[in-house]
């Protein structure tokens, strides 16, 4: 009789607005053998890596777009919203050279039809900020959506739960009870890394190396990679370009 195979366990993790400290975070991912999606802006109120950094990051990890401006796309007139999308794509094409087919809101904001604008650019998914997710990406109107397990920033039980009744994301409430019982995110995703190592999900490690810096936490983001590192032979080790493809695929 075969064995029942064993549950998919998929690790990822994404890096918002281009920070020049990314190359940092893309250090420590190397060291651990682990992807990374960098999604980088053109322009941004916080210091951008020059293009030449930007093209030397692509040729390790992806490279995703996240508008050329760092704008809140539910802020802006649907036309400077299409063109902050679409352009930013060309951007980071014509910078990088490669293909650029995921995009991430800036500050996760959206409404339904800014995913219509997203799969029109061209793009095959686009990551969000909802928290406490374990599970694959959904595809929706031709675009894998891509929720995030845990931020490398300690949140309060209150923020996670807001985080989850605004989306309807209530099938991540038992996650925030594994969660609500640490004290910070390390251990929040020490915790839910164990679970989906053992029982199966995605496990998606996100964050902002200006936020890291400023809140001392180089120790904690190496801590969880490292321990990522030595499930990770057990695990798919997807970008966010790969894990939308996957998505599609299943």
């Amino acid at each position: 009789m075969s064995q029942p195979a064993s549950p998919e366990v998929i690790f990822t993790t994404s890096w918002d607005d281009g920070h020049p400290l990314d190359l940092r975070i893309a250090d420590l991912l190397s060291k651990h053998d682990l992807p990374g999606t960098f999604y980088i802006p053109m322009r941004n109120i916080r210091p951008v890596l020059p293009a030449g950094d930007v093209r030397d990051l692509a040729t390790r990890f992806e490279v995703g777009a996240h508008t050329l401006n760092h704008v809140d796309v539910t802020s802006i007139k649907d036309a400077v919203a299409r063109a902050e999308i679409a352009d930013s794509k060309r951007w980071v094409e014509d910078t990088t050279g490669q293909p650029c087919t995921t995009f991430c809101f800036p500050m996760g904001k959206f409404r339904r039809r800014h995913v219509a604008f997203v799969r029109d650019a061209g793009y095959r998914g686009a990551r969000t900020v909802e928290l406490l997710s374990t599970t694959p990406p959904r595809p929706k109107s031709g675009v894998a959506i891509l929720p995030t397990t845990v931020q490398a920033h300690s949140h309060r039980p209150g923020t996670y739960f807001r985080n989850i009744a605004k989306r309807g994301a209530f099938r991540n409430l038992p996650n925030l009870v594994l969660g609500a019982r640490r004290s910070n995110w390390l251990q929040t995703a020490e915790a839910i890394l164990q679970k989906v190592s053992q029982h199966g999900g995605v496990f998606h490690l996100w964050g902002h190396a200006w936020e890291i810096e400023e809140e001392n936490q180089w120790r904690q983001l190496e801590e969880v990679l490292s321990l990522m590192n030595r499930h990770r032979n057990d695990a798919l080790c997807l970008s966010c370009a790969q894990l939308s493809e996957h998505a599609h695929a299943h």
